[in-house]
């Protein structure tokens, strides 16, 4: 006796599961590539910076408060990279800060994170309380303690100083891969 044998996949839930299971692969694939930032992101220099620009700071309006008046410096701290991408298994990078104004020495603060993401990424004092001349840069390390595996991770390093007003932002991406 012959029998007639068909392939599983000449079948209709056959040719179904087969398809699901390609369509799968094809979907994992492009999710792990955009996750490792080989396909997709964002061609943005990523430097967000407030600049209320020279200013003398006086008592508050309404009365009552007495304040000293102080002087603050024209110009802007300048980041480099101006987008920190952290990927693989790299755990952290190095920011360059540089004093970008023409005529003020400036005390940079002690760097902050913002964003959903910030309790994930910490930074070492390289920048913290150092005074800058025109034109000196100091650095700033920043560290990703991750939660998980393949995910990607978005905060803010905020870099402020004494003397100016201005708040330079550089964005950190950290698509990791434990």
């Amino acid at each position: 006796m012959s029998e007639n044998k068909r392939s599983y996949f000449s079948t209709i839930p056959g040719l179904v599961t087969g398809l699901a299971g390609v369509l799968t692969a094809i979907v994992g694939l492009i999710t792990v590539l955009i996750q490792l930032d080989v396909i997709g992101g964002d061609d943005s220099d990523g430097v967000t910076a407030v600049n209320a620009g020279p200013t003398t700071s006086a008592a508050p309006a309404g009365g009552g408060a007495t304040g000293t008046t102080a002087i603050t410096a024209a110009g802007r701290l300048a980041a480099e990279p101006t987008l920190l991408k952290l990927q693989g298994t790299e755990r952290d990078k190095a920011v360059t800060v540089r004093n970008a104004s023409s005529a003020a020495t400036i005390t940079v603060l002690k760097p902050e994170l913002s964003g959903a993401d910030r309790a994930v990424f910490t930074t070492d004092a390289g920048c913290t309380n150092v005074t800058l001349r025109p034109g000196a840069s100091c650095t700033v390390k920043v560290l990703l303690a991750p939660s998980g595996a393949l995910r990607t991770y978005n905060a803010n390093l905020v870099l402020k100083a004494s003397e100016i007003l201005a708040v330079t932002e550089v964005p950190i991406q950290a698509s990791i891969i434990i």
